[in-house]
């Protein structure tokens, strides 16, 4: 019976957690800039959806590289609430097919979620 009440237990436990508590919806959670010339800035949008019923709080990101940031998210998310997250890839010294992936940490359940961007960067503008 011991056996018994504990697998109990943990279950509800599971189930409380998973049922009330964030989590984070993209819109999307792939884009493809086309074609930029080393030098240029892109700028990627993503818009999230908190999905759960408390606060959704956006910690942290991770990068392969210097040349891609993610704007700060300075409040939590309400439950039901989007938000516009913003991206930023420098293209200074890149060249040819570029695919960036932005893993954001968060509280939520589904935490790190992949953002990813792709396209092509060709050579400078001619002056």
């Amino acid at each position: 019976m011991n056996f018994t009440k504990t697998i109990l237990i943990l279950f509800l436990v599971v189930f409380v957690t998973h049922a009330f508590s964030q989590e984070i919806k993209f819109k999307e959670t792939k884009h493809n800039f086309g074609f930029v010339h080393e030098g240029d800035t892109v700028k990627v949008e993503y818009e999230l959806k908190n999905i759960g019923d408390k606060p959704l709080i956006v910690s942290n990101y991770e990068v392969e590289c210097g040349c891609t940031k993610m704007e700060s998210i300075p409040n939590p998310i309400e439950p039901g609430q989007t938000y516009i997250l913003k991206v930023t890839f420098d293209t200074h010294q890149k060249y040819d097919r570029q695919d960036r992936i932005v893993k954001v940490i968060s509280n939520a359940v589904n935490s790190p979620s992949e953002l990813r961007f792709k396209g092509v960067v060709l050579k400078p503008k001619k002056k």
